[in-house]
């Protein structure tokens, strides 16, 4: 999935680092040949060639980040999708340098999406698609799974106080010693490296989304690798929003989410959400509010 891994922890004297990293990052790899759209031979890649002829038995962590995946894209209207494959690996070549694809294939590419041509049978974990054309792509939802996996991964070894960082997705778990939480800086907007706010965290899960990254053109506006429902699916590249939920799963589906939906929407959208922290920024840190408070 092309994605960097980072895991810190503080370890009782008689857990042992070397096995508890070497668990976590065995964790993280065996998910990342599940999900991601590079590998020929993921779960992923595999499922789209046969699920469209026949249901096709899935993997527990794949029907369960499936599940969750279909919950947000109905519950957002379907502003976010997991069929946006097609979209994704069209817009892969856009960058703040260099155009995006011509409008005309992304115009094709849209038509070969639609959450609701897949079925999912949950107690027996079978998956149908309804057409042959499309595309998944979990790369919006299912980093902050493989976060709270390793988080998962190093508790089972001993090492409860531990962070795990997938790209923008944060697993926390129990406090450092003698402190309140880990202290997470939040960086969605203005140079990069600065910290716009800082948070103290346990047991939680964080995911920033927002286009200062990866951003394209279509004629002379800048657009978020982020899709939306707006034209071609452009979203405004300035905006980032970051959410704590009480795992990186949720926070990393919810954060693409109202990225896809744009704040003006994303109101309604949060009152069915209750337990989460959103703090929103429009390209300037001295924009950053906060919507929310965890409990």
């Amino acid at each position: 999935m092309g994605l960097v891994v980072r895991i810190s922890a503080y370890f009782p004297p008689d857990a042992s680092p070397p096995v508890a990293f070497r668990e976590a990052f065995g964790r993280v790899a065996a998910l990342e040949a599940k999900f991601s759209t590079y590998r020929q031979d993921s779960e992923l890649r595999r499922l789209q060639a046969a699920a469209w002829r026949v249901p096709t038995p899935v993997s527990p962590e794949m029907a369960f980040v499936l599940g969750h995946a279909l919950r947000i894209a109905r519950d957002s209207g379907g502003a976010f999708d997991p069929t946006v494959g097609s979209v994704t690996r069209l817009l892969r070549q856009g960058s703040e340098r260099r155009r995006g694809p011509p409008e005309a294939a992304l115009r094709e590419a849209w038509i070969r999406t639609g959450w609701d041509q897949i079925r999912l049978d949950m107690p027996e974990r079978m998956v149908s698609l309804s057409r042959r054309d499309l595309q998944l792509d979990l790369g919006g939802i299912a980093k902050g799974y493989i976060a709270d996996e390793a988080l998962a991964a190093m508790q089972r070894a001993g090492a409860p106080r531990s962070l795990v960082a997938v790209a923008g997705d944060i697993a926390v778990g129990a406090p450092p010693p003698g402190a309140a939480g880990w202290r997470i800086g939040l960086d969605g907007a203005g140079p990069r490296g600065s910290v716009e706010r800082e948070l103290v965290l346990s047991n939680r899960g964080v995911s920033t989304s927002g286009g200062r990254e990866r951003r394209f053109l279509i004629g002379e506006q800048r657009c978020s690798h982020i899709l939306g429902q707006a034209e071609l699916g452009c979203t405004d590249s300035d905006l980032a929003v970051s959410v704590v939920a009480r795992t990186a799963v949720e926070a990393d589906g919810l954060a693409t989410a109202l990225i896809a939906l744009g704040r003006a929407r994303a109101a309604e959208f949060l009152q069915k959400r209750p337990g989460l922290s959103v703090y929103w920024s429009d390209g300037t840190p001295l924009a950053l509010q906060e919507d929310a408070r965890l409990p």
